[in-house]
């Protein structure tokens, strides 16, 4: 499967999570804007930014937080910071989603979210997938 059919997918999920929690989405006409869709809830428009967030098989979840303007190089790499308002990260295998506001990202290029506890037990600072469904971030 391409990317572009994972992305789509990843925002089929999207949609149909904000469609569970009765959340209006708008879609913006082509492909060229920085955002993905525009969901509205908390009393304003937010500007959404999907991502499909790949397992890394230690228990944890990487989510890019980037995008490339250059697709076959990915050399020219930019953050969203300051442009949108959350991330939708949906991992395929596991079929699950996670909304995090971009206050929680900031100019980070990747985060890791945890699926399962570390071996070791410690989850000091730790930020799991579950923190982030739709029902604990939706006012």
């Amino acid at each position: 499967m391409n990317t572009k059919t994972k992305g789509n997918i990843s925002e089929a999920k999207a949609l149909f999570e904000f469609q569970k929690f009765n959340i209006p989405v708008s879609l913006p006409w082509g492909d060229n804007e920085r955002y993905d869709m525009i969901a509205e809830f908390g009393g304003k428009l937010n500007k959404i930014q999907v991502k499909t967030a790949n397992e890394e098989g230690n228990g944890s979840i990487t989510c890019y937080c980037r995008s490339s303007k250059n697709h076959t190089t990915h050399k020219e790499l930019k953050t969203y910071e300051n442009e949108i308002d959350y991330f939708v990260f949906y991992n395929q295998i596991r079929d699950i989603i996670a909304l995090v506001p971009i206050s929680e990202v900031g100019s980070n290029k990747t985060i890791k979210l945890r699926v399962e506890p570390p071996k070791n037990g410690q989850v000091c600072n730790i930020r799991f997938f579950s923190d982030y469904s739709f029902d604990k971030i939706l006012p």
